[in-house]
């Protein structure tokens, strides 16, 4: 997914904030299982701290902002691939509607 470069994808997406962060953590937007698949596709996007780790807002603690970094990826690579292929990979729709 497209990300300014030195920006947290979450800042800029919720808060419409484009500025630089010191600190950016590699979030692999499907895990688990599918953290490699995350990994060899590019399924990955730059969080600054708060929406990484450490806050209510954090990805590995906000159910909802966690599905919507999912449902984002999901219809990106969608943009050039198959739901169908989006399956085979992941294994799960994420896409809430279509």
């Amino acid at each position: 997914m497209y990300q300014l470069p030195g920006t947290c994808y979450l800042c800029v997406k919720l808060n419409n904030d484009i500025s630089s962060k010191r600190i950016l953590h590699k979030h692999h937007i499907y895990d688990g299982p599918n953290r490699m698949i995350s990994e060899e596709n590019g399924f990955t996007v730059k969080l600054c701290p708060y929406h990484h780790e450490f806050s209510p807002a954090a990805v590995h603690v906000n159910v909802t902002y966690m599905r919507y970094l999912q449902e984002a990826c999901q219809k990106e690579f969608e943009k050039t691939h198959t739901r169908e292929e989006f399956m085979a990979l992941i294994g799960r729709n994420y896409i809430t509607e279509d």
